[in-house]
């Protein structure tokens, strides 16, 4: 619908290309890239330069695969705005630079001279940008402490219940499986290979690089990460639903009409199908889902990429999401506690839906990803082809934080990396500790 409206719009319409900058966004957000990078070339023959046309262009090409083209677009846009810290931030995450040069000192010049004259959000990115360039050159102590200043900025500046969120799994390991949990895997779907796939877990545990080489298969296809299922949820249930799941949700869907989810969910994504037998669905939060779905859809199957908890936890901590999204990532203390609380959802699930879902080791699918992938397929109910784990071969646009690291050879590099900063994250490794993990 998206890319209907605006490719059969007037593009040489005033009010249409005064938001050229945000309607290619919409555009790369529904995977209609080609468009949006035509559409930004449009506007930007008729529009004076400016810094979000570099910058919406520059996020397009990253979502291609097209890093030095992306680049190229993020320094335009800071050439036309210096201050313009969400493009100093994707500059840093896309490619950290090498030495101690400009890029590194044009961050500091900013926060030096403009200090608390720029927004919260604008210093927050400002200080990942430089843990990002710092920890690029091995200045640990220095990247620690801006890593620890943005961090710092957006926990104290959105709203975040840890307790709430355990409640809610509790309410899930309790409630949230009433409907004939013994009946569910002895459905018998004709050994047919699944229909759905959804690829669950933490961020940064693994989950694009499964999705990728599963989506190198001929018979699937990535359809990236989709909130489609908690939106058929919240349609069965008649109440707005966005994960992480909290007691009152899982209370309303005890009774939920499984079919009205499913076919809601099958004719959101049914599009996206390209002729393929299975669609992958990569959100990580569906892991609040997991259950609904083994209710919902026995055609589905559910893979929960398990990794390392100190490289889990820190991962998340060192990427600036969204603000609001994964709240618990930006303190040591909420991501042990939220850590340990997904570990015993994925076992509950593991129990409850053994036929439905299944844990994958990000260290085991990295040492043996033939192995790994052999068995994945089977449990999906289609055979392993020849190459599947090669990153390389799969083209597709990325989205997620790892859109640089997936264009890159399967490797061990991110296997062990917190322990460059063990000693800053000891009050991390002790609260795993306690919890029974590192």
């Amino acid at each position: 619908m998206v890319r209907e409206l605006i490719e059969e719009a007037d593009w040489n319409n005033p009010l249409l290309l005064s938001e050229s900058a945000v309607l290619a966004q919409q555009l790369w957000l529904v995977g209609a890239d080609d468009v949006a990078l035509a559409f930004l070339e449009h506007a930007m023959r008729r529009l004076p330069a400016h810094h979000l046309l570099h910058y919406s262009k520059a996020e397009v090409l990253s979502h291609l695969g097209r890093l030095e083209e992306s680049e190229i677009e993020h320094e335009l846009a800071i050439k036309l705005n210096p201050m313009f810290s969400m493009s100093h931030r994707a500059l840093a995450y896309l490619h950290p630079t090498q030495d101690s040069g400009p890029r590194i000192e044009r961050i500091k010049e900013i926060l030096r001279t403009a200090g608390e004259g720029i927004g919260v959000e604008d210093r927050i990115d400002l200080h990942y940008a430089l843990f990002k360039e710092l920890d690029g050159i091995d200045a640990v102590d220095e990247a620690w402490e801006h890593l620890s200043a943005g961090a710092g900025l957006r926990r104290a500046n959105q709203t975040y219940d840890q307790g709430r969120e355990s409640r809610g799994i509790d309410a899930l390991i309790r409630d949230g499986s009433r409907a004939q949990v013994a009946e569910l895997d002895v459905l018998d779907d004709g050994g047919a290979a699944a229909r759905h796939v959804f690829v669950v877990g933490m961020p940064r545990s693994g989950t694009t690089v499964l999705d990728r080489m599963l989506g190198n298969h001929s018979d699937m296809v990535s359809a990236g990460e989709l909130n489609v299922f908690a939106r058929s949820l919240s349609w069965a249930i008649d109440r707005f639903y966005e994960p992480p799941v909290t007691e009152a949700i899982v209370q309303a869907a005890v009774g939920l009409d499984d079919r009205t989810v499913a076919a809601r969910y099958g004719e959101a994504t049914e599009y996206l199908r390209a002729g393929r037998k299975s669609i992958i669905d990569k959100n990580p939060l569906n892991i609040s889902n997991a259950g609904f779905i083994a209710r919902s859809m026995p055609d589905a199957r559910i893979i929960c990429m398990v990794r390392d908890p100190m490289d889990t936890c820190f991962s998340n901590l060192k990427e600036p999401f969204s603000p609001g999204a994964y709240g618990y990532s930006y303190s040591q203390d909420d991501l042990a506690n939220h850590y340990a609380d997904f570990r015993r959802l994925a076992a509950h699930f593991e129990q409850t839906h053994p036929k439905r879902f299944k844990a994958v080791s990000y260290e085991e699918l990295v040492a043996q990803p033939r192995a790994q992938l052999e068995e994945v397929m089977a449990f999906c109910g289609g055979e392993y082809q020849q190459g599947q784990e090669d990153l390389a071969r799969n083209q597709s646009p990325v989205s997620t934080a790892s859109k640089a690291q997936v264009r890159k050879p399967l490797n061990r590099n991110g296997i062990g990396a917190w322990r460059r900063y063990a000693g800053k994250l000891e009050p991390l490794r002790r609260r795993l500790e306690a919890q029974g993990f590192a």
